[in-house]
């Protein structure tokens, strides 16, 4: 197994690329072959890496729009003093990428205090219908 990109161009380049007659590849079809290596170690994949995650400047730009700024998060009580505001923020956030509905994933304990591996998930809608307006509205707030 080759250990960087670098080395397996070299190597590619040092070996004769021939067909399964035995004929010699062209140059053309050799770099064919160092371009999948290329591709392959690229990060170019993972460039939405943490995208779809509420934190540092994506949290701060949200948080800004609803008074307040990033560094609030670094703080744990936020859940206690900051809630309704990070609430707000993460709804904006979420509403600007689609979603409609949010899931609450957790892992039960037993009785005994350990995780047998099972899981549950919880979803709902981040709307409610208004009954006296009907119009749908967004119901999502910090409360607990």
């Amino acid at each position: 197994m080759l250990a960087t990109s670098t080395a397996a161009r070299s190597l590619l380049r040092a070996t004769r690329f021939t067909s399964s007659t035995g004929r010699t590849l062209a140059p053309a079809t050799a770099q064919t072959a160092l371009s999948a290596i290329r591709s392959f170690a690229s990060i170019e994949p993972y460039a939405d890496y943490g995208k779809s995650v509420f934190t540092g400047r994506v949290a701060d730009e949200y948080l800004k729009k609803h008074g307040s700024s990033g560094d609030i998060l670094s703080d744990p009580s936020w859940t206690k003093t900051h809630a309704d505001t990070v609430a707000k923020a993460v709804l904006d956030w979420a509403v600007d990428r689609g979603a409609n509905t949010y899931c609450h994933w957790f892992q039960p304990m037993a009785s005994s205090g350990v995780r047998h591996g099972q899981t549950g998930q919880v979803q709902n809608m981040m709307m409610k219908f208004n009954r006296t307006t009907n119009d749908v509205e967004f119901d999502f707030d910090g409360k607990m």
